[in-house]
């Protein structure tokens, strides 16, 4: 793990780190905002069931407080006082023809129409939430049901139906004796005002009688198995496992009026309202992450690279590419302004360079003359012209012809000119050629030709004899004897053409090259060199630049030197 943070935060660049470091900060700051906004979801969800629940349990309480009311007032109705009770005994015990009997003759002795079909029928507008009235009574094997449609009554055999949809029963007793001879079950529609809610919210209801059965129920089907259990449990046994509830479930439990109320929310469906309210914000933070990442490392990326493409022109500066530029198309802003700055400190870094190198070819020209100055040159002279005039006295005409030209070669070595005169350059060159045909006799060949208009052509001293030395020092093959150099000079209608060719061993391929790569850079300081590169940069200051030499070579063929002047001019300057 701290190998992974370390090559994490050990980019090249400082911006690959801020990226990383912006990155953490970005994911961490939404990802904390996730977090809570999960936390508040969480308790809100829960605090909200919660409400929910007691919402449901209260208005079940209340309803069924307002039902068991309904129901005391239909007790009232027909059996609180002993006439009614009488005039019901009679309804339940006598056949239908002897009731109407016994109803008339009450009717004419008290003048009150209490016949009990129309008091059923009076009870169902009296109580409009009624939905069905069914009455046991004693030593009956059928039963009085009333409801909606027959308010009047009829005699049903069996036993009645209990519904669900909530159920209150009572015991009807004698009034004086409260001895019990049948019950009463009356059915309530609107049993709450919060199903909605409680379907909403998937709350499901119960209300069990004191026997722990069902009168009411209400809601969705419980998925929960352990719930279901422990509410079978509670109808067989009437103990109510609340530990185990508690844990499964959210829900409230209450005795009202002997009715035991329990409501339940399975924790389930609390997780399920959790996770459709989390799942859109995650889903949406998720992506707002994802797409900030993206966008980031492309900034950071782009930024980067441009970053980098400024180090690698320093680096090549650095390792003395000085024609190095920094591609300003893409730069913005401070990259742009940077880039800027760099190209023109590379330029200033060139062009210093050149000033320093073309004082630096002054100062040996000052340092050679120091040392030319330290001798004596007419001692010289004297002492060969002396041993040519031995070699002469003596019939050696060959060695004076070398001391001859050995001494024209000093005075010409001597002489602190700067310019010279193209036929005078040339016959320097022709007299150190001789000097190697003496050392190697009949191994060595040259010619050398100048157009009369360029005898006077004013060229740097010292501008074609580097290019003959290094052919006797590196391309002369000294097992041959047809070993040859030549010079031409010719002119033309907008240039002047110097011509060095010899049938030397020649240049390698990746040599020429090399060389070829010095000779076309500028900005390349060829410090201590008195070969071509000396040579081309000194023709390069001598004539501003209208200079090209181009260089052929193959091995074992030989070489082809080709100096091309455009725009010849006669100047003075020290190079």
């Amino acid at each position: 793990m701290k190998a992974k943070l370390h090559r994490l935060f050990s980019k090249n660049i400082l911006m690959n780190q801020l990226m990383t470091i912006y990155s953490l900060l970005l994911v961490g700051s939404i990802g904390i905002i996730l977090i809570g906004y999960t936390i508040l979801t969480v308790n809100f969800t829960r605090d909200d069931s919660k409400k929910v629940l007691d919402t449901v349990s209260r208005e079940l309480t209340a309803s069924i407080q307002v039902k068991d009311a309904t129901l005391s007032g239909i007790l009232w109705d027909i059996a609180l006082t002993p006439n009614q009770f009488d005039n019901l005994n009679q309804f339940m015990t006598l056949p239908i023809s002897e009731y109407v009997e016994y109803s008339l003759d009450n009717w004419r002795e008290t003048n009150n129409n209490d016949f009990f079909p129309n008091v059923l029928n009076n009870l169902f507008y009296s109580f409009p939430s009624i939905q069905t009235i069914d009455i046991v009574w004693d030593g009956r094997e059928d039963y009085l049901h009333a409801d909606t449609r027959k308010t009047n009554g009829v005699f049903l055999q069996g036993k009645p139906v209990i519904s669900k949809d909530f159920t209150l029963s009572r015991p009807i007793p004698i009034p004086n004796t409260r001895e019990m001879v049948g019950h009463i079950y009356v059915t309530f529609d609107d049993m709450f005002l919060s199903k909605d809610l409680a379907n909403d919210y998937a709350v499901k209801t119960f209300v069990f009688d004191t026997g722990h059965q069902v009168v009411y129920e209400h809601g969705t089907s419980l998925n929960d198995k352990k719930i279901n259990q422990i509410v079978e449990n509670f109808q067989k046994t009437g103990d109510l496992d609340r530990t185990t509830l508690q844990k499964e479930a959210v829900f409230n439990d209450e005795v009202v009026k002997g009715l035991t109320v329990l409501t339940i929310l399975d924790k389930s469906n609390v997780t399920k309202d959790i996770l459709h309210s989390l799942i859109p914000v995650w889903g949406v933070g998720l992506f707002v992450i994802a797409f900030l990442l993206v966008s980031l490392k492309r900034v950071f990326s782009n930024y980067a690279k441009k970053v980098n493409s400024i180090v690698s022109v320093t680096k090549e500066v650095s390792q003395g590419n000085l024609s190095a530029q920094i591609d300003t198309t893409d730069m913005k802003m401070e990259l742009c302004d940077l880039s800027d700055a760099v190209n023109d400190m590379i330029v200033s870094l060139n062009q210093y360079i050149q000033d320093v190198y073309v004082l630096e070819v002054k100062q040996r020209d000052a340092h050679l003359r120091a040392l030319q100055s330290q001798i004596n040159p007419h001692f010289m002279y004297n002492t060969l012209e002396y041993i040519r005039m031995y070699a002469i006295s003596k019939d050696q005409m060959e060695l004076a012809d070398v001391v001859f030209a050995f001494s024209s070669l000093l005075r010409n070595n001597i002489d602190q000119a700067k310019t010279i005169d193209l036929e005078s350059e040339l016959s320097f060159c022709e007299k150190y050629v001789y000097l190697y045909q003496m050392r190697f006799p009949d191994s060595v060949a040259y010619h050398f030709i100048i157009d009369e208009s360029l005898k006077n052509f004013t060229i740097p001293k010292f501008m074609i004899q580097p290019l003959i030395e290094n052919y006797f020092i590196h391309g002369m093959d000294h097992s041959r004897i047809d070993n040859a150099i030549s010079v031409k000079a010719t002119t033309h209608d907008s240039y002047v053409e110097i011509l060095v060719e010899d049938n030397g061993k020649g240049i390698t391929t990746e040599k020429l090259k090399e060389v070829t790569e010095k000779l076309e850079g500028s900005d390349t300081l060829l410090s201590g060199s008195i070969g071509l590169e000396n040579v081309y940069q000194r023709m390069q200051n001598y004539f501003s630049n209208g200079v090209e030499l181009v260089i052929e070579s193959q091995i074992g063929v030989g070489t082809k030197i080709q100096i091309i002047i455009y725009q010849p001019k006669d100047v003075s300057v020290d190079v």
